[in-house]
């Protein structure tokens, strides 16, 4: 056992193996299991439920087959509760710097001798990334989301503009163009959507799990006036 992993791993590792479930990951509060099935699923819960694991629902997981469980599930949604959503993460606000360095072939002299690729080539990559770098920075340099007691205020190609709280029905995840990320809309009770922008799946999830939780404790808030 390393330094990294959890103290219950051996144990519930050992107990995997008998039962013939496969771990597919796990970390300081979570063990991931492959499920495949809904009934493989709830199987698998009700056995490793004797040694006091709780599923953590993920829609997510649901569409991968995967099952996700806990010995502490208060932890895992506090976690999921205090989640940044402020600004996208460290590894997409990076991309337009790397379309900025690659824009630098449009001028052969800022490189020196080193470069030696011929400008008819050089030239259209250099035209192409100074194209992405501008449109790359507007859509993650300019996105910015605040939680507001109103509602969301959300900040897209550096435009603000405001969604309150009460015409938001459910928040959605669907892909987008790019197989890696996801796309996070806001369907409203006017029948309309709102797309908040594209992200990495694994910030896309976070950031649509965050705001279920803010949506559902202002709507039982409401109810409760």
């Amino acid at each position: 056992m390393s330094k990294v992993d959890p103290a219950w791993l051996p144990e519930a590792r050992d107990f995997c193996r008998e039962a013939k479930i496969t771990i597919a990951a796990w970390g300081p509060d979570l063990l991931t299991v492959e499920a495949k099935s809904e009934g493989r699923a709830k199987l698998i819960a009700s056995r490793l439920g004797k040694m006091g694991f709780h599923v953590i629902q993920s829609e997510d997981d649901s569409e991968a087959g995967m099952l996700s469980l806990s010995l502490t599930p208060t932890v895992v949604h506090s976690k999921i509760a205090s989640y940044d959503i402020s600004r996208r993460r460290w590894n997409e606000r990076i991309l337009p710097l790397i379309w900025a360095f690659c824009s630098l072939l449009l001028v052969p002299e800022v490189l020196g001798d080193a470069v030696r690729t011929p400008y008819w080539i050089s030239f259209p990559i250099g035209f192409f990334s100074a194209i992405m770098f501008f449109r790359d920075s507007a859509r993650i340099w300019g996105w910015r989301l605040e939680l507001l007691p109103d509602g969301i205020r959300v900040r897209r190609s550096y435009r603000w503009s405001m969604i309150p709280w009460e015409q938001i029905r459910a928040i959605e995840s669907v892909p987008a163009r790019l197989r890696s990320e996801k796309a996070v809309v806001l369907k409203l009770h006017s029948a309309a959507s709102v797309s908040l922008g594209s992200f990495y799946s694994t910030f896309a999830s976070g950031l649509r799990d965050r705001l279920r939780i803010e949506l559902a404790q202002r709507q039982v808030a409401n109810e409760q006036l």
